[in-house]
Protein backbone atom coordinates (compact mmCIF):
# COMPACT_ATOMS: atom_id res chain seq x y z
CA UNK A 1 0.00 0.00 0.00
CA UNK A 2 2.73 2.41 1.16
CA UNK A 3 4.46 1.24 -2.83
CA UNK A 4 1.38 2.41 -4.65
CA UNK A 5 1.19 5.93 -2.29
CA UNK A 6 4.84 6.51 -3.22
CA UNK A 7 4.47 5.44 -6.83
CA UNK A 8 1.58 7.54 -7.15
CA UNK A 9 3.61 10.95 -5.56
CA UNK A 10 6.98 10.06 -7.97
CA UNK A 11 3.53 10.14 -10.60
CA UNK A 12 2.20 13.64 -9.52
CA UNK A 13 6.03 15.30 -9.21
CA UNK A 14 6.65 13.77 -12.43
CA UNK A 15 4.15 15.05 -14.14
CA UNK A 16 3.82 18.32 -12.64
CA UNK A 17 7.84 18.82 -13.72
CA UNK A 18 6.73 18.12 -17.36
CA UNK A 19 4.32 20.53 -17.31
CA UNK A 20 5.75 23.22 -15.72
CA UNK A 21 9.04 22.92 -18.14
CA UNK A 22 6.59 22.82 -21.10
CA UNK A 23 5.29 25.68 -19.67
CA UNK A 24 8.82 27.45 -19.41
CA UNK A 25 9.72 26.72 -22.37
CA UNK A 26 6.48 27.61 -24.43
CA UNK A 27 7.31 30.67 -22.33
CA UNK A 28 10.12 31.42 -24.26
CA UNK A 29 9.56 30.35 -27.76
CA UNK A 30 6.79 33.06 -27.48
CA UNK A 31 9.03 35.59 -26.22
CA UNK A 32 11.11 34.64 -29.16
CA UNK A 33 8.70 33.59 -32.02
CA UNK A 34 5.64 35.77 -31.17
CA UNK A 35 6.36 38.86 -29.65
CA UNK A 36 10.12 39.90 -31.50
CA UNK A 37 8.68 38.72 -34.59
CA UNK A 38 7.45 40.02 -37.85
CA UNK A 39 3.84 41.07 -37.75
CA UNK A 40 3.24 39.06 -40.64
CA UNK A 41 4.76 35.89 -39.10
CA UNK A 42 2.63 36.09 -36.49
CA UNK A 43 -0.28 34.23 -37.16
CA UNK A 44 1.96 31.13 -38.90
CA UNK A 45 4.27 31.20 -35.81
CA UNK A 46 1.70 30.38 -33.36
CA UNK A 47 0.97 26.62 -35.30
CA UNK A 48 5.21 26.72 -35.61
CA UNK A 49 5.28 26.80 -32.19
CA UNK A 50 2.94 24.22 -31.16
CA UNK A 51 4.33 21.80 -34.12
CA UNK A 52 8.14 22.34 -32.60
CA UNK A 53 6.71 21.11 -28.67
CA UNK A 54 5.74 18.35 -30.63
CA UNK A 55 9.04 17.58 -32.62
CA UNK A 56 11.23 18.12 -29.60
CA UNK A 57 9.64 14.83 -27.99
CA UNK A 58 9.46 13.22 -31.74
CA UNK A 59 13.04 14.19 -32.28
CA UNK A 60 14.11 13.06 -29.07
CA UNK A 61 13.38 9.30 -29.06
CA UNK A 62 14.54 9.54 -33.00
CA UNK A 63 18.17 10.22 -31.88
CA UNK A 64 17.85 8.51 -28.19
CA UNK A 65 16.65 5.25 -29.63
CA UNK A 66 18.00 5.48 -33.31
CA UNK A 67 14.23 5.14 -34.13
CA UNK A 68 12.85 5.47 -37.85
CA UNK A 69 11.35 8.08 -39.15
CA UNK A 70 7.71 6.26 -39.30
CA UNK A 71 7.96 4.27 -36.45
CA UNK A 72 4.46 3.73 -34.85
CA UNK A 73 5.54 4.25 -31.67
CA UNK A 74 6.11 8.15 -32.52
CA UNK A 75 2.39 8.95 -33.83
CA UNK A 76 1.55 10.24 -31.47
CA UNK A 77 3.86 13.06 -31.70
CA UNK A 78 4.38 12.62 -35.19
CA UNK A 79 1.09 13.30 -36.45
CA UNK A 80 0.18 16.62 -34.60
CA UNK A 81 3.62 17.74 -35.40
CA UNK A 82 3.34 17.32 -39.10
CA UNK A 83 -0.65 18.80 -38.81
CA UNK A 84 0.63 21.95 -37.37
CA UNK A 85 3.22 22.55 -39.03
CA UNK A 86 1.62 22.12 -42.40
CA UNK A 87 -1.42 24.46 -40.98
CA UNK A 88 1.02 27.29 -40.11
CA UNK A 89 2.84 26.57 -43.86
CA UNK A 90 -0.70 27.87 -45.05
CA UNK A 91 -0.09 30.52 -43.50
CA UNK A 92 2.78 32.11 -44.90
CA UNK A 93 3.44 33.41 -48.18
CA UNK A 94 4.68 30.99 -51.03
CA UNK A 95 7.84 33.26 -51.21
CA UNK A 96 8.64 33.59 -47.47
CA UNK A 97 12.33 32.22 -46.98
CA UNK A 98 11.11 30.66 -43.43
CA UNK A 99 9.35 28.13 -45.26
CA UNK A 100 12.73 26.95 -46.07
CA UNK A 101 13.99 26.78 -42.52
CA UNK A 102 10.75 25.15 -41.58
CA UNK A 103 11.43 23.04 -43.81
CA UNK A 104 15.39 21.81 -42.47
CA UNK A 105 14.02 21.95 -39.18
CA UNK A 106 10.82 20.00 -39.64
CA UNK A 107 11.89 17.34 -42.37
CA UNK A 108 15.20 17.88 -43.17
CA UNK A 109 17.38 17.37 -39.86
CA UNK A 110 14.82 14.66 -38.51
CA UNK A 111 15.92 12.32 -41.60
CA UNK A 112 19.42 12.66 -40.35
CA UNK A 113 18.53 12.18 -37.04
CA UNK A 114 16.31 9.02 -37.85
CA UNK A 115 18.35 5.61 -38.45
CA UNK A 116 17.49 4.69 -41.82
CA UNK A 117 18.89 8.62 -42.49
CA UNK A 118 22.21 7.79 -44.55
CA UNK A 119 22.98 9.89 -47.46
CA UNK A 120 22.43 8.89 -50.76
CA UNK A 121 19.70 5.77 -49.50
CA UNK A 122 16.91 8.30 -48.91
CA UNK A 123 14.83 6.61 -52.01
CA UNK A 124 15.92 3.00 -50.77
CA UNK A 125 14.79 3.75 -47.10
CA UNK A 126 11.79 5.64 -47.44
CA UNK A 127 10.73 4.41 -51.16
CA UNK A 128 10.89 6.40 -54.65
CA UNK A 129 7.62 8.34 -54.09
CA UNK A 130 8.33 9.87 -50.77
CA UNK A 131 11.94 10.79 -51.85
CA UNK A 132 11.07 12.21 -54.99
CA UNK A 133 9.06 14.77 -53.52
CA UNK A 134 11.84 15.28 -50.96
CA UNK A 135 14.20 15.91 -52.93
CA UNK A 136 12.26 18.17 -54.93
CA UNK A 137 11.69 20.09 -51.84
CA UNK A 138 15.34 20.68 -50.75
CA UNK A 139 16.14 21.98 -54.41
CA UNK A 140 13.14 24.68 -54.33
CA UNK A 141 14.42 25.41 -50.93
CA UNK A 142 17.89 25.86 -51.68
CA UNK A 143 16.83 28.14 -54.42
CA UNK A 144 14.98 30.25 -51.97
CA UNK A 145 17.12 30.73 -49.73
CA UNK A 146 19.94 32.11 -52.15
CA UNK A 147 17.35 34.54 -53.52
CA UNK A 148 16.23 35.50 -49.79
CA UNK A 149 19.40 35.22 -48.07
CA UNK A 150 19.38 38.88 -47.18
CA UNK A 151 15.89 39.13 -46.31
CA UNK A 152 16.69 36.36 -44.13
CA UNK A 153 19.41 38.66 -41.96
CA UNK A 154 17.21 41.33 -42.16
CA UNK A 155 14.93 39.48 -39.88
CA UNK A 156 17.90 38.70 -37.46
CA UNK A 157 19.50 42.34 -37.49
CA UNK A 158 15.56 43.87 -36.60
CA UNK A 159 15.39 41.67 -33.65
CA UNK A 160 14.52 38.23 -34.70
CA UNK A 161 17.09 36.02 -33.74
CA UNK A 162 16.39 32.65 -33.43
CA UNK A 163 17.46 29.32 -34.52
CA UNK A 164 15.27 29.75 -37.87
CA UNK A 165 17.48 32.83 -38.55
CA UNK A 166 20.76 32.39 -36.98
CA UNK A 167 23.13 29.78 -38.87
CA UNK A 168 21.46 30.36 -42.20
CA UNK A 169 24.77 29.17 -43.94
CA UNK A 170 25.36 25.66 -42.26
CA UNK A 171 21.89 25.59 -43.11
CA UNK A 172 22.41 26.26 -46.64
CA UNK A 173 25.51 23.57 -46.96
CA UNK A 174 23.27 21.31 -45.66
CA UNK A 175 20.78 21.12 -47.93
CA UNK A 176 23.39 21.57 -51.09
CA UNK A 177 24.62 18.02 -49.40
CA UNK A 178 21.25 16.42 -49.30
CA UNK A 179 20.76 16.73 -52.69
CA UNK A 180 23.73 16.44 -54.14
CA UNK A 181 23.50 12.58 -52.67
CA UNK A 182 20.32 11.68 -53.16
CA UNK A 183 19.74 13.28 -56.58
CA UNK A 184 19.45 9.90 -58.26
CA UNK A 185 16.28 8.70 -56.07
CA UNK A 186 17.49 5.28 -56.96
CA UNK A 187 15.92 2.28 -54.76
CA UNK A 188 19.31 0.67 -54.55
CA UNK A 189 20.45 3.47 -53.02
CA UNK A 190 24.51 4.81 -53.06
CA UNK A 191 25.05 8.17 -54.97
CA UNK A 192 28.25 6.14 -56.77
CA UNK A 193 26.29 3.42 -58.19
CA UNK A 194 27.18 3.16 -62.12
CA UNK A 195 23.28 3.51 -63.13
CA UNK A 196 23.52 6.71 -61.26
CA UNK A 197 26.89 8.18 -62.44
CA UNK A 198 25.35 7.12 -66.48
CA UNK A 199 21.91 9.06 -64.97
CA UNK A 200 23.92 12.02 -64.47
CA UNK A 201 25.60 11.66 -67.48
CA UNK A 202 22.64 11.37 -69.65
CA UNK A 203 19.74 13.87 -67.81
CA UNK A 204 19.94 17.62 -69.05
CA UNK A 205 17.53 18.42 -66.13
CA UNK A 206 19.98 16.89 -63.71
CA UNK A 207 22.34 19.27 -65.25
CA UNK A 208 20.89 22.25 -65.58
CA UNK A 209 20.13 21.44 -61.22
CA UNK A 210 23.79 21.05 -60.97
CA UNK A 211 24.84 24.31 -62.81
CA UNK A 212 22.62 26.03 -61.21
CA UNK A 213 23.63 25.07 -57.61
CA UNK A 214 27.22 25.97 -58.36
CA UNK A 215 26.17 29.26 -59.07
CA UNK A 216 24.06 29.39 -56.23
CA UNK A 217 26.89 28.16 -54.00
CA UNK A 218 29.63 31.24 -55.62
CA UNK A 219 26.96 33.73 -54.74
CA UNK A 220 25.79 32.40 -51.59
CA UNK A 221 29.21 31.75 -50.34
CA UNK A 222 30.44 35.17 -51.87
CA UNK A 223 27.58 37.18 -49.95
CA UNK A 224 28.63 35.58 -46.67
CA UNK A 225 32.04 36.81 -46.84
CA UNK A 226 31.46 39.80 -47.42
CA UNK A 227 28.57 41.03 -45.67
CA UNK A 228 28.87 38.38 -42.72
CA UNK A 229 32.71 37.26 -42.08
CA UNK A 230 32.28 36.10 -38.65
CA UNK A 231 29.54 33.34 -39.31
CA UNK A 232 31.99 32.72 -42.65
CA UNK A 233 35.03 32.33 -40.78
CA UNK A 234 33.53 29.84 -38.32
CA UNK A 235 31.27 27.83 -40.59
CA UNK A 236 34.34 27.61 -42.85
CA UNK A 237 37.07 27.13 -40.71
CA UNK A 238 39.26 24.19 -41.94
CA UNK A 239 40.65 23.60 -38.90
CA UNK A 240 37.62 21.92 -38.10
CA UNK A 241 38.65 18.92 -39.48
CA UNK A 242 36.59 15.84 -40.98
CA UNK A 243 33.25 16.25 -39.95
CA UNK A 244 32.26 19.61 -40.74
CA UNK A 245 31.01 22.24 -42.84
CA UNK A 246 34.30 22.65 -44.35
CA UNK A 247 34.48 19.41 -45.53
CA UNK A 248 30.57 19.02 -46.98
CA UNK A 249 31.21 22.44 -48.45
CA UNK A 250 34.17 21.25 -50.91
CA UNK A 251 32.92 17.37 -51.19
CA UNK A 252 29.89 18.83 -52.42
CA UNK A 253 31.74 21.30 -55.01
CA UNK A 254 33.79 18.20 -55.70
CA UNK A 255 30.75 16.04 -56.61
CA UNK A 256 28.71 18.53 -58.33
CA UNK A 257 31.25 19.49 -60.61
CA UNK A 258 32.31 16.42 -61.58
CA UNK A 259 28.51 15.58 -62.40
CA UNK A 260 28.51 18.59 -64.57
CA UNK A 261 31.38 17.90 -66.51
CA UNK A 262 30.15 13.89 -66.86
CA UNK A 263 27.26 15.67 -68.70
CA UNK A 264 29.14 17.80 -70.74
CA UNK A 265 31.92 15.38 -71.79
CA UNK A 266 29.24 12.85 -72.75
CA UNK A 267 27.47 14.82 -75.04
CA UNK A 268 30.04 16.75 -76.83
CA UNK A 269 29.91 20.27 -74.46
CA UNK A 270 33.11 20.10 -72.94
CA UNK A 271 35.36 23.17 -73.73
CA UNK A 272 38.26 23.78 -72.17
CA UNK A 273 37.71 27.16 -72.10
CA UNK A 274 34.35 27.31 -71.09
CA UNK A 275 34.31 24.33 -69.04
CA UNK A 276 37.66 25.54 -67.07
CA UNK A 277 36.04 26.68 -63.70
CA UNK A 278 34.57 23.32 -63.08
CA UNK A 279 37.96 21.99 -63.46
CA UNK A 280 39.41 24.26 -61.21
CA UNK A 281 36.85 23.36 -58.97
CA UNK A 282 37.42 19.71 -59.02
CA UNK A 283 40.88 20.47 -58.22
CA UNK A 284 41.19 22.75 -55.60
CA UNK A 285 38.24 20.50 -53.98
CA UNK A 286 40.29 17.47 -54.10
CA UNK A 287 43.47 18.71 -52.84
CA UNK A 288 42.11 20.89 -49.66
CA UNK A 289 40.21 17.56 -48.93
CA UNK A 290 42.86 15.35 -49.62
CA UNK A 291 45.01 18.25 -47.09
CA UNK A 292 42.30 18.04 -44.30
CA UNK A 293 43.47 13.98 -44.54
CA UNK A 294 46.86 14.53 -44.06
CA UNK A 295 46.45 17.34 -41.45
CA UNK A 296 44.22 15.96 -39.08
CA UNK A 297 43.04 12.87 -37.44
CA UNK A 298 40.96 11.24 -40.11
CA UNK A 299 39.52 7.82 -39.24
CA UNK A 300 41.27 4.71 -41.86
CA UNK A 301 37.49 4.51 -43.06
CA UNK A 302 36.88 8.06 -44.03
CA UNK A 303 40.05 7.85 -45.95
CA UNK A 304 39.25 4.85 -47.59
CA UNK A 305 35.60 6.78 -48.64
CA UNK A 306 37.30 10.01 -49.67
CA UNK A 307 39.47 7.95 -51.72
CA UNK A 308 36.94 6.02 -53.08
CA UNK A 309 34.48 8.90 -53.84
CA UNK A 310 37.34 10.40 -55.94
CA UNK A 311 38.72 7.77 -57.72
CA UNK A 312 34.67 7.27 -58.98
CA UNK A 313 34.28 10.68 -59.82
CA UNK A 314 37.72 10.61 -61.37
CA UNK A 315 38.25 12.20 -65.11
CA UNK A 316 41.34 11.47 -66.94
CA UNK A 317 43.70 14.53 -67.61
CA UNK A 318 41.63 17.07 -65.15
CA UNK A 319 44.60 17.47 -62.69
CA UNK A 320 47.90 16.98 -62.81
CA UNK A 321 47.71 15.15 -59.76
CA UNK A 322 46.05 12.57 -61.65
CA UNK A 323 45.32 8.87 -60.03
CA UNK A 324 46.30 5.39 -61.22
CA UNK A 325 43.43 3.60 -60.39
CA UNK A 326 39.86 4.90 -61.61
CA UNK A 327 37.04 3.40 -60.92
CA UNK A 328 34.82 5.58 -62.92
CA UNK A 329 32.42 3.12 -65.17
CA UNK A 330 32.03 6.15 -67.37
CA UNK A 331 35.78 5.94 -68.29
CA UNK A 332 35.74 9.87 -69.17
CA UNK A 333 38.45 11.83 -69.78
CA UNK A 334 39.76 14.87 -71.63
CA UNK A 335 42.34 16.90 -73.34
CA UNK A 336 43.35 19.99 -72.73
CA UNK A 337 47.12 21.57 -73.10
Amino acid sequence: MKNKKLLKKIGIIVLLIIIIQNSFSFYNEYQKHIVNAPTHLREANKDYLVAKMFRNYYSFFIKTFRLDLDNPLLYPFYKPMVYFYKKGLNKLDKSEPLRAMWFHEFELTLYNYSTNGKYGSLAKNYDYKYAKVFINDVYMYLELINKNKEKLNEYKNLGYKNELTIGLLDVYLQFVQVYVQDYHLNPRGFTMRKENLEKVSESYDLYMKFKNIEEWDKEFIYYYKESQPNEYNIVLNPSRGWYSSYKNYYLNILQYSSFILFYQIANNKFDCIKSRKYIQNINISKELLLDIVNKYQVSISNKILLNKIISYLNIRNVGSKDFLISENPLKLEINCK
